[in-house]
């Protein structure tokens, strides 16, 4: 009995554990993610969004054009806060390579007609960039996690903060 009694304490502290150092995680994502939440998505504030169908159509390549841009600071700054750690920067080129497939053939699997504005009409350039930008804030909100700073002693982080390679 004592020694169920002890296996169930144990179980309970792990979970316990586990549950106070995702909390931890959470906390310290939340504090710098929400900060940049709010920049981090489409905007259709651009006037061009008011006007004529072409107009809309250049606002949505200026919003997506503007979330590419950020999406190549971040993994800049990324590259720079890393350098010394190039597994880690060698893994992250190739999840690059492939979300950038990953986004094409979305989008192609979205319109994949092979005349799309005939098919889709003169709104296609718009819905087509404004996905593209959609697509591409949600991949500049994984990137930024790396640029995060944890507090020390909290796991599962993987390599997020691993700036230093270990010694293989």
């Amino acid at each position: 009995m004592k020694k169920q009694l002890a296996v169930v304490l144990l179980i309970l502290g792990l979970a316990a554990i586990g549950i106070y150092q995702s909390a931890t995680v959470e906390a310290a994502e939340s504090a710098q993610i929400k900060e940049n939440d709010d920049n981090f998505k489409v905007d259709r504030s651009d006037p061009g969004f008011k006007g004529n169908q072409s107009d809309m159509n250049e606002a949505a390549y200026r919003e997506w054009k503007r979330a590419d841009d950020k999406l190549n600071e971040i993994y800049s700054q990324i590259l720079i806060k890393y350098k010394d750690n190039q597994l880690f920067l060698d893994k992250l080129t190739d999840a690059e390579l492939a979300w950038i497939k990953f986004r094409d053939a979305h989008l192609e699997a979205l319109y994949p007609d092979k005349e799309p504005t005939y098919h889709y009409g003169s709104v296609y350039p718009m819905v087509y960039h404004l996905e593209k930008a959609y697509l591409t804030w949600a991949r500049v909100k994984q990137l930024n996690q790396w640029l995060i700073t944890y507090p020390e002693g909290v796991v599962g982080l993987g390599s997020r903060g691993q700036t230093k390679q270990y010694p293989q």
